[in-house]
């Protein structure tokens, strides 16, 4: 299933997969930040309902800023509440800089691939 905002213009993409149950990745593209985080949290928060494991992967995201930052902080808090375990992909200097730079590295469980996020233990 692809939910798509490119329809509204605004420059992201998420893409929801399940590989295996109760496990759904969001695969987010574009520009994350105070125009398109919005689009993001309405995923997150529909998909955290929903799963025991939501992988947040940020590989295609070619910036990320403070709104993004805050929409991340959300969704740990949110997937804490809701007994989920909430797992980023993080590469690449664009998406590691920022996190480093604010601590959140420190509070978000990070992986460095899809393939690593998804296959961790739970």
């Amino acid at each position: 299933m692809t939910e798509n905002s490119s329809s509204s213009a605004l420059p992201i993409e998420v893409v929801l997969d399940r590989p295996a149950p109760g496990v759904v990745v969001a695969s987010v593209s574009g520009e994350l930040d105070m125009l398109t985080a919005p689009r993001l949290r309405a995923v997150v928060t529909a998909e955290l309902a929903d799963c025991a494991v939501l992988v947040i992967d940020l590989a295609g995201v070619s910036f990320l800023g403070s709104a993004g930052l805050a929409v991340l902080v959300e969704a740990s808090h949110e997937a804490e509440r809701q007994q989920v375990e909430l797992r980023v992909v993080a590469t690449g200097r664009t998406v590691r800089r920022p996190l480093e730079i604010t601590g959140l590295d420190e509070v978000l469980t990070t992986f460095p691939t899809r393939d690593d996020a998804v296959g961790a233990p739970g």
